[in-house]
């Protein structure tokens, strides 16, 4: 896309130089930064951040005094911070989409639980809320960052030796799956498809990393707005920004007293110099959001601006829907962004505390080490040595009495009231009650019901600090990864799989409906949840007596109903997220028809007792029978498989005799031929004339010639 040009072909009414100065000009009147209009905003943020370590440089100690320093700030805000941690992400349902009707009420509470998937199963959505809870807490304002990326991958479903490629790749092509060269030093091909996942991210944005103009009151609904962050060279590349650009910005370097390294506890930014290779260096980058008509339409568009430091180089940008950030502030301020923080409220009284303690622990030294006055005239060369020598026990020697008196310093009056008055203007002012924070000792000399008032004063405090956290930090984080969601995730993307119902299910986010509403249950926290399970137990036992009263759970006063549900809030008070797996709803169950006569009961059981019995004849009668006809046909069919057997038999013996007297016949004419033979051949050899007186040989065919 060109400069002076949209994505539709539409021309731009300003150049890319054009938007470099306007958002220059902005950010310079921003509030955040710390430079321009933030000056004050980043003084107040670098002297919270101190008092919260306990570093108070604006109250010194003198030399050879006291030093000590009071935590007031450290210690309310590491007592609210787990109770409204516990209230905004340990419930089930804190946020839930509000449903557009009867028919859309399942898809709304789907929804939800994809949302609630994403933000802390595929994101590590406890800590960047903690993040920022913290922050705000700290510093006024906490920020939070949603966004959205895509990643492809390539499945591998077969491999084949390099030779056959390309019969692999027709194979692809009729299949439509991707063939790539997997491992070409083994020679080997492999064939599988590409998946493109899509999946959004979040992030906590430091608050000093965040700027709005002065103008601002709602963060969506602002005109700008600017986040720096501080990359390396090569993750810049590897986002697709043009290496030539990213190379050429310049590198990031610290300002010394800056928010960034108050933050340290470490001095992690205590470097002066970074000889990191080029694509190694940290630089500075900083995304401008600007609601500016850019194509003269006469309509406003939000305009994503990605510049280096100080709005000279141009590195990109992008047209979207949402800002997409989302704020929160403990203390609100009417009209304003930024609120106040528990830090502010309380910074006055840690400085009073620090001095109080001081004073009372340098009194109890001067108590112990009194300055002496010492009389020249009357103090003997070893008086002085003996005074700085301070051990128990060890002699001052002088010459005359009284020649070292103690210098009276006046009195402190009482400290520790004092201690206490000021822990008290601090619960005034924060709402962090010390009957709140575990087991105060106090706690156990007041009354009950004056331990419960304070405590539930404490808790409508941090509710009502929780509850300015849910309506703007929560609410505008579903909603945007909702419709993040919904407007990059595609069906060429993967379907999300969470867990929906009590069942892994796929989610496709595209065909969600738009939401502009949620539903915000803001819970009690673990402080007063102690007081819920007492008022729950103490329901259930004046249950139970009314039961026992009124003869069961059918009487005029309390029914199965009434019942489950007390069963139901004492489970919520526990902290149970699912009631129903242990307690059975009787709406649910269908009617128990009236109880009959006993009587007829009895013969109704008479009667069916000797129905089973002749049953069980019948039964048996009819299996008798089977197993009888079941008989019969067996003998019938063995019968006649010995019949055949035997005339099988003896056609084989008569088939045996035949063959035997063939062969006897055979063998008697062949001796008959033979016998014939014989005889003919001696009839022939004894019919031949024998001459006279001598023998003559007989030839046959008559006489020699």
């Amino acid at each position: 896309m060109s400069e002076t040009e949209k994505e539709d072909g539409k021309k731009l009414a300003y150049s890319d130089a054009d938007l470099l100065r306007m958002v220059g000009e902005e950010r310079k009147r921003s509030i955040g930064f710390g430079d321009g209009n933030s000056g004050a905003l980043t003084t107040e943020r670098e002297r919270n951040l101190a008092y919260y370590k306990g570093e108070m440089d604006d109250v010194p100690a003198p030399k050879g005094r006291s030093s000590v320093v009071d935590r007031s700030v450290l210690e309310a805000v590491e007592t609210v911070f787990p109770d409204l941690m516990e209230v905004l992400t340990g419930g089930e349902d804190v946020a839930t989409f509000i449903p557009q009707g009867a028919e859309d009420e399942q898809k709304a509470k789907d929804e939800t639980e994809v949302v609630q998937h994403v933000v802390f199963q595929e994101n590590e959505g406890f800590l960047a809320i903690a993040s920022v809870v913290k922050d705000s807490l700290i510093t006024k304002t906490g920020i939070i960052h949603w966004w959205f990326e895509e990643e492809e991958t390539f499945e591998v479903e077969s491999e084949v030796p390099e030779e056959m490629a390309p019969l692999a790749q027709a194979i692809a092509e009729i299949s439509g799956q991707m063939l790539e060269a997997q491992d070409p030093e083994a020679g080997k091909v492999s064939l599988g498809n590409k998946k493109l996942h899509g999946k959004v991210k979040i992030m906590a944005v430091p608050s000093e990393d965040f700027s709005v103009s002065p103008d601002t009151v709602s963060l969506r609904d602002t005109t700008y707005c600017c986040m720096r962050s501080r990359p390396r060279v090569q993750d810049l590349i590897a986002r697709g920004v043009d290496p030539e650009i990213a190379r050429s910005l310049p590198l990031y370097t610290i300002r010394n007293g800056s928010v960034e390294q108050e933050r340290d506890t470490a001095e992690e930014h205590n470097q002066a110099d970074d000889n990191s290779p080029d694509d190694l260096r940290m630089v500075e980058t900083r995304k401008h959001y600007l609601r500016i008509d850019l194509d003269g339409d006469g309509k406003l568009e939000l305009w994503e601006i990605t510049t280096d430091a100080e709005e000279k180089t141009f590195i990109e940008k992008e047209q979207v829907n949402v800002i997409p950030f989302a704020a929160g502030t403990p203390y609100l301020v009417p009209h304003r962004f930024h609120g106040l923080s528990v830090a502010d409220l309380l910074i006055e009284v840690q400085k009073i505390k620090t001095v109080l303690l001081r004073s009372h622990l340098d009194s109890i030294y001067f108590a112990l080490n009194q300055r002496m006055e010492v009389a020249e005239t009357q103090a003997s060369e070893f008086t002085i040595s003996d005074l700085l020598r301070n051990e128990p026990g060890s002699p001052i020697r002088v010459k005359t009495p009284g020649a070292v008196r103690p210098i009276s310093s006046g009195t402190m009056g009482e400290v520790l009231p004092s201690l206490e008055y000021a822990s008290t203007m601090a619960e005034s002012r924060s709402g962090v009650v010390r009957n709140a924070q575990g087991l105060n000792p106090d706690t156990l000399h007041d009354t009950a019901a004056g331990a419960r008032v304070l405590i539930g004063a404490a808790q409508k405090r941090v509710r009502m600090i929780a509850r300015m956290f849910a309506e703007t930090l929560i609410k505008d984080l579903f909603l945007g990864v909702h419709g993040a969601l919904r407007e990059y995730m595609s069906e060429e993307h993967e379907p999300i799989q969470a867990k929906i119902g009590g069942q892994w299910q796929s989610a496709m986010p595209a065909e969600w409906p738009a939401r502009c509403n949620l539903a915000i249950e803001v819970g009690i926290g673990s402080a007063g949840r102690d007081h819920d399970i007492m008022v729950a137990n103490q329901r259930i036992a004046l249950m139970e007596r009314l039961a026992a009263a009124q003869g069961g759970l059918s009487g005029p006063l309390l029914d199965a109903d009434n019942a489950h549900s007390a069963l139901v809030a004492w489970e919520r008070a526990v902290g149970s997220k699912a009631p129903e797996r242990f307690w059975s709803d009787p709406k649910k169950q269908e009617p128990q028809p009236p109880q009959p006569d006993p009587d007829v009961v009895k013969v109704e059981k008479q009667m069916q007792l000797e129905g089973q019995k002749a049953q069980s004849q019948a039964v048996i009668q009819a299996e008798k029978v089977k197993a009888d006809t079941a008989a019969s046909i067996r003998k019938a069919e063995l019968d006649h498989q010995l019949a055949a057997q035997r005339l099988e038999a003896e056609m084989t013996l008569k088939r045996y005799q035949v063959d035997q007297e063939l062969a006897l016949k055979r063998e008697q004419l062949a001796a008959e031929i033979q016998l014939k033979r014989e005889l003919g051949m001696v009839d022939l050899m004894t019919g031949a004339q024998v001459p006279a007186g001598g023998t003559s040989e007989v030839y046959p065919g008559g006489e020699p010639g």
